[in-house]
């Protein structure tokens, strides 16, 4: 078939309408077939013909057009159950491709013995019947999907959504909570490389188009965004993945901004509360005439956090967790606000590549082009509208329609109680066709059953032609032939209780978690400080790994054999002994009661693993009677004078034994640097 053919006649140029009250007239004796020809403008020959076979009844059905002696593959009854099939598959997350489509029409039309002109060899409908498909039902289109996690589509089911509107409505019903009373948060990440750029206009057929980017991967910043139903923006906070603070960090932030540093870059409890919350306090200002309501999802520094609960009852804050997995349906921030932050933050850094030629966006620009893309962002026409489509400002639990729950039919995710524990989902209201398993080919016959369509190996009947499958009454339809997906069992049990939906603020839920920061504090290890020493100081003995215990005794008598040990310490007794450049450091020789903390010692310990005495730089923090407890230093970029304490602290107990001196002269350089005088 040629695909892009260009008419060369007037053939068939006449309306189907026209052609239809043309074979009323003539059927029904008002018009001759020559007049009726002229008067509505159609051909006397096929008007002759098409009201010979017609009659006034089916004369819609002989007026359409249609492609001589050629016919379609399936009628049209047959192509709307492809139609219902394709929509129903897409509800589900299983949207079918091309290349699918034009499978299941061919196993649809062999199966049936309906006559085609398919490829038997590849097994697929052609591209001419696909494109043809697709103009005859003008509601499809090809679409770029979004991925859904297979946890999001399981959660978000009807008893899920229907537990959080009860919650609530009970805290409605209780507080009558205002609109400027109900806050939403949640946190987001921001990088200097957007993720995702926008589109840009380039050469049709061009195979490659590039945009320029500060980097391969950028650097990621949380924030945390906070409003209210009414359109009200708490200031955000944002966390930048340092130890220090930066003043440029603050630069081009929305006012009244708070900006925090941690090496991760990601939110922890003790930013969330006290820090984060008291900011949302100053703000909210709650009070016992007046309480506020705040939602937020179920992480671990929300619903682990008993600092965050414990203020919240002191302050008249009633904390409401959504559901696990559904903050894409349910939570207004990721419904309304995040992607066109996420689209403006593109823009601006895009923006700042182009006016600033030869420059990259770093960490410390990030604060002023996203304080450009939130001012464009916190609209109150956002704020309203993600509570809004939410269901929960104005209270309207059946805001979601039956569809959206389609996908977690595939799983039948079972549900959390108010305990934690599983129980069966109550099935969907949705009008949903039942599932393939119980389906059977229709109508049947009772002698002489087929091999039902669901069984993988079942294959057409071979030399079964479309008349004599009708004549056995056998057809199968779409989904007998391509079922849709159903998990069988249910996924084991595991040892941990799953999140659900709660008022983290209700007394029950405050007592399960002091007892669960109970149980994890009973299971920390104590806190007590090893050290690897050496049993015998003569090479080929064997080692023996001493440890350090809380007694004296064990402490006197770990002291001793590290006495003995490093007194006895001699090339010939190890493989190799290391002298790195520590060992150009000045020290002086200190007695034991000379120490005092804030002290930076030189020290020599010994090591097992590497058969050596390494030196370290440590800076004493505690004198006990026979140890001291010093933090241990790292070499700044290999220049042996200079030491930077690490990102994580590196603690620990030694002996008076192994403190070789005092260095001399620490001089504090700039991010934390410290030299010290060389001999």
């Amino acid at each position: 078939m040629v695909r892009k053919y260009n008419r060369k006649t007037t053939q068939q140029s006449w309306s189907e309408e026209s052609m239809k009250r043309a074979i009323e007239e003539v059927l029904g004796g008002s018009l001759t077939v020559k007049s009726a020809a002229a008067e509505y403008n159609v051909p006397k020959s096929t008007l002759f013909r098409r009201a010979k076979k017609g009659n006034e009844e089916n004369a819609s059905t002989a007026a359409k057009k249609g492609l001589g002696r050629f016919r379609t593959v399936f009628n049209v009854q047959q192509e709307g159950e492809i139609l219902e099939y394709i929509l129903l598959m897409e509800k589900r997350l299983f949207g079918l491709s091309q290349m699918d489509l034009r499978s299941l029409a061919y196993q649809f039309a062999v199966r049936n013995g309906i006559p085609n002109n398919f490829d038997q060899k590849s097994g697929l409908a052609g591209r001419d019947w696909i494109q043809g498909f697709l103009k005859r039902h003008p509601r499809l289109s090809m679409r770029l999907p979004e991925k859904t996690s297979a946890a999001r589509a399981s959660a978000f089911n009807r008893p899920n959504v229907t537990k959080f509107f009860e919650l609530l409505g009970e805290l409605m019903d209780r507080y009558k909570f205002s609109a400027s009373h109900i806050y939403n948060c949640d946190e987001t990440g921001i990088s200097t490389v957007p993720n995702k750029p926008g589109k840009i206009i380039s050469l049709k057929g061009k195979k490659q188009v590039g945009i320029l980017s500060s980097a391969e991967r950028g650097t990621l910043i949380t924030v945390e965004i906070c409003y209210n139903a009414a359109g009200f923006y708490i200031p955000p906070l944002l966390i930048f993945p340092r130890v220090r603070r930066n003043p440029l960090f603050e630069k081009g932030l929305p006012p009244e901004s708070l900006v925090e540093c941690h090496p991760t870059g990601w939110m922890q409890s003790h930013i969330f509360a006290p820090t984060w919350f008291n900011h949302f306090l100053k703000y909210s200002k709650p009070t016992k005439e007046e309480p506020v309501l705040l939602i937020l999802d179920g992480h671990s520094t929300h619903t682990k956090n008993l600092e965050l609960v414990q203020m919240s009852k002191e302050n008249n804050v009633h904390i409401l967790v959504i559901p696990p997995h559904t903050s894409h349906r349910m939570q207004p921030l990721d419904v309304s606000f995040m992607f066109p932050l996420s689209s403006y933050y593109g823009q601006e850094c895009k923006n700042g590549l182009r006016n600033n030629p030869g420059k990259v966006v770093t960490i410390h620009d990030s604060g002023e082009l996203f304080g450009r893309a939130y001012q464009r962002a916190a609209t109150i026409q956002n704020a309203l509208s993600g509570f809004k489509n939410t269901g929960i400002c104005p209270y309207n639990p059946g805001v979601f329609p039956d569809d959206l729950f389609e996908p977690a039919e595939t799983t039948n995710r079972k549900s959390n109680n108010g305990n934690g524990e599983e129980e069966d989902a109550p099935e969907n209201e949705s009008n949903t066709p039942p599932d393939p398993i119980e389906r059977t080919p229709s109508p049947g016959t009772v002698e002489n059953i087929p091999p039902q369509p669901n069984d993988a190996n079942s294959s057409p009947l071979p030399g079964c032609s479309y008349k004599q499958q009708q004549s056995q009454q056998l057809y199968f339809s779409p989904q007998d032939i391509m079922p849709i997906p159903k998990a069988d069992t249910q996924r084991p049990k595991r040892n941990y209780k799953r999140g659900k939906t709660m008022i983290l603020t209700s007394t029950p839920n405050v007592e399960e978690l002091k007892e669960h920061n109970r149980v994890c504090q009973s299971r920390k290890p104590k806190n007590l400080a090893t050290r690897k020493l050496f049993s015998a100081a003569k090479k080929g003995k064997k080692l023996k790994v001493i440890q350090e215990s809380s007694s004296d005794s064990s402490l006197q008598e770990s002291k001793d054999l590290c006495d003995d040990s490093l007194s006895s310490w001699n090339e010939d007794d190890v493989d190799e002994i290391s002298k790195p450049l520590h060992q150009s450091l000045a020290v002086e020789q200190v007695n034991v009661e000379d120490i005092k903390d804030g002290d930076f010692l030189k020290v020599k310990l010994a090591d097992v693993k590497s058969k050596s005495t390494k030196i370290f730089v440590a800076k004493v923090q505690q004198i006990e009677d026979t140890t001291v407890t010093v933090s241990f230093m790292r070499q700044y970029r290999q220049n042996f004078d200079t030491y930077v304490f690490p990102e994580i602290p590196d603690e620990s107990e030694i002996f008076f034994s192994e403190v070789v001196g005092r260095l001399l002269n620490p001089k504090m350089l700039r991010h934390g640097q410290i030299k010290f005088d060389i001999k």
